[in-house]
């Protein structure tokens, strides 16, 4: 019967280990400073050494042939002349030698590795019988057995001075019986410095081991330990013929995938053909989004944008996740597709810090678009939330420019403020801050401005000395490209005041009461509402009495405590109970203006279509009057818009409409909405704003 593996001692590393046994000492935490030269080679003695064999004629008989080629190697490393016999029938045909049973048994307990109880065993015998000792090979086998152990446990526990101190006291355990010893070894050399070493430990088992499994998996060890170009020279040992022949094409792949990651990082850095083509073939041969989004990123930086989009497509597919839409939203932006980009990064923007940076950098490029684009309400009222709450300068800026140059100059100042707020340095929100006051008539905030900057901005300087400013699509050329990090903040609102004409609003168009109805259906009757007065808390309540308090404090008019006990009905409700609640939190919150804490309320449990309708229509109605309020005429447009694609316009909004449509200047859009609001039967207020059109637009018929 032939060996399934030959056991072999790997004699430099022993001369390694035995040299750093002499350097390193107790307590020392320097690798030794230079190799060891070998000592010379002993030479073979004349005699065959006398060598008991009787673990190994043990061992045979019992068919343990993992056993059998671990001893034979232990006592190669003992006796290097000595040569097992060439076939193990003649281990189990010897002579018969009477075996001690006591004996018998111990090499038992050793084969279930059960060391601990041969050692209890061997000290009971030795109580009773002080003259008896275990055989040697015994006491050879259980040190080696616990040395391997030590020295497992020192590499899990990263002590790798230890592992190479272990290694050197036991040589028999370096043996391609002991591959996962070896590899720990290897290991250790690396951890401390020693790389050249651990090549050595590969290069012995990829010369000595015949196993095609620990073979490849050795190459996979040296790839996270050594460099690539010494891992492409253990290639050589490739055994392509043979009864086991070796398959190393996983790691020549590997090793051009990750030549080519490096390019993809580096503009500058091209690939070769072969690694584009074998990364190329992973990707058909794979499932894997890695090598995709390796080509993909590739691609991108090597000016092939449409290429790249197409493979984070892919990778998307694969659940590539995060990597995979940064560079999907960076492609389009490539591509000029800048609208499809900003929707896109805008469902991934909260996934990681790199999605957001993108999503930040994409909408300011949208905003800054030349000719200025036309954006619907959607769109804005998404942008501006995360510019805020991420405190970009760029996007503020961007805002700034967009707001100027759809002539809503007020807002543009207050997003130019906001932008020099957070980069106190931007001569391009600054020039864009001087340019607003100066449309507004700001004098004295146009020459604090001019006071700040006139040393600083040439093109300041020039607005103050009566030069002609730039032609209005001149600042969106100023807009600087993001910065490369993010700062993080939370959120603020940009408060921005401004004159608006006086419009009287039914309160019906903006805030949606719970009627008696609905506090009916929703408790089951209206008895013990007026109780709720007295009610200090709804901690501990029932789901049921907790939406009744909520009710009732709405009725008397405490929106903010009803919040709380809408709450409690929330977390412990049934699916009925929680959706009343969920709406009467949104309905409380829509009382004291707070719409985006409403918006969020409403999603807490679902509701029916009809309020769905009736909160977003509320919420969107609440939005609008706040920016008519304050002066910013095209988000209460664009608020206006988004309300009036789910439920009709109401008279009182149509006015506010038309009254924002005149404060930019749209005074055809004034008209038409004056005239219309006429028809329905309010000429009253109608007329005031016809009238204030009219007078307006005169001098531009002239």
């Amino acid at each position: 019967m032939r060996l399934a593996s030959s056991a072999i001692t790997i004699a430099v590393l022993v001369l390694g280990f035995a040299a750093i046994a002499q350097q390193v000492g107790p307590g020392s935490d320097q690798p030794p400073s230079s190799a060891p030269n070998p000592p010379p080679s002993t030479p073979p003695s004349a005699n065959q050494p006398q060598v008991d064999e009787s673990a190994l004629r043990y061992f045979a008989s019992q068919g343990d042939t993992r056993r059998v080629n671990a001893e034979i190697a232990r006592l190669r490393a003992l006796y290097p002349n000595w040569t097992p016999p060439s076939d193990l029938s003649q281990l189990s045909s010897g002579p018969a030698v009477a075996v001690d049973p006591i004996i018998e048994r111990l090499w038992n307990l050793y084969k279930e590795d059960r060391i601990a109880e041969v050692r209890a065993a061997i000290a009971e015998r030795q109580s009773t019988d002080p003259n008896w000792k275990p055989p040697e090979e015994l006491v050879t086998a259980l040190d080696t057995v616990e040395a391997r152990r030590r020295l497992t446990n020192a590499s899990d526990s990263s002590q790798w001075r230890t592992v190479l101190t272990v290694a050197t006291e036991n040589p028999n355990l370096l043996t391609c019986v002991n591959v996962d010893v070896l590899w720990r070894v290897a290991e250790a050399f690396a951890k401390t410095d020693q790389t050249s070493r651990s090549r050595d430990v590969y290069t012995y088992l990829l010369t000595n081991c015949g196993n095609p499994g620990e073979r490849l998996a050795t190459l996979q060890k040296a790839l996270t330990i050594l460099p690539e170009n010494q891992v492409a020279d253990l290639l050589q040992f490739e055994r392509k013929t043979g009864e086991t022949p070796d398959n190393f094409d996983s790691i020549r792949e590997e090793l051009a995938r990750r030549r080519v990651e490096r390019a993809s990082n580096d503009d500058k850095t091209t690939a070769t053909a072969e690694d584009l083509a074998v990364v190329e073939r992973m990707i058909r041969n794979t499932n894997e989004p890695g090598p995709v989004l390796v080509l993909a990123w590739y691609n991108y930086h090597h000016g092939n944008p449409a290429r790249g989009l197409e493979l984070f497509k892919t990778a998307l597919d694969r659940n590539g996740g995060n990597k995979a839409a940064e560079g999907y939203a960076m492609s389009l932006r490539a591509l000029e597709r800048i609208a499809e980009a900003e929707a896109f990064a805008y469902d991934w923007r909260d996934k990681a810090p790199e999605n957001m940076k993108v999503y930040l950098d994409v909408a300011t490029a949208l905003l800054t678009q030349d000719p200025p684009p036309r954006l619907e309400t959607r769109v804005v009222s998404r942008i501006v939330p995360v510019v805020s709450s991420q405190r970009f300068p760029d996007g503020a800026q961007a805002l700034g420019w967009y707001s100027y140059n759809t002539s809503q100059f007020q807002t543009a100042r207050e997003w130019f403020r906001l932008a020099l707020e957070w980069r106190p340095e931007d001569e391009p929100s600054a020039y864009g801050l001087a340019l607003s006051t100066q449309r507004l008539n700001d004098r004295a905030g146009f020459n604090a401005v001019v006071a700040q900057w006139r040393d600083r901005s040439e093109r300041i300087a020039d607005l103050a000395d009566g030069a002609t400013p730039a032609r209005p699509g001149q600042p969106r050329a100023q807009v600087v490209q993001p910065a490369q990090t993010v700062p993080q903040a939370p959120m603020r609102s940009v408060p921005v005041q401004a004159e608006a004409p006086r419009v009287v609003v039914e309160r019906s168009a903006v805030e949606v009461e719970p009627t008696m109805r609905v506090a009916t259906a929703a408790t089951g009757s209206t008895s013990g509402r007026r109780n709720c007065i007295m009610t200090r808390s709804a901690d501990g309540m029932a789901p049921d009495a907790a939406l009744t308090l909520g009710w009732c404090l709405m009725d008397a008019n405490r929106p903010m405590e009803a919040v709380n006990a809408f709450d409690q009905a929330i977390r412990r409700g049934s699916s009925r109970i929680r959706e009343e609640a969920a709406y009467g939190k949104s309905l409380a919150y829509l009382r004291k203006n707070l719409t985006s804490e409403a918006a969020v309320a409403a999603a807490q449990a679902p509701q029916t279509s009809q309020r769905r309708v009736e909160l977003s229509a509320s919420i969107l109605g609440q939005r609008a009057l706040a920016a008519y309020r304050d002066g910013r005429y095209v988000e209460t447009i664009l608020a206006l818009s988004e309300r009036a694609r789910i439920v009709p316009e109401q008279n009182d909004l149509m006015l506010i409409r038309g009254w924002s449509y005149y404060k930019l200047g749209r005074y055809k859009d004034a008209e038409r909405i004056f005239r219309a609001v006429q028809r329905t039967g309010f000429s009253e207020e109608a007329s005031v704003g016809l009238n204030a059109v009219l007078e307006a637009s005169i001098p531009n018929r002239q």
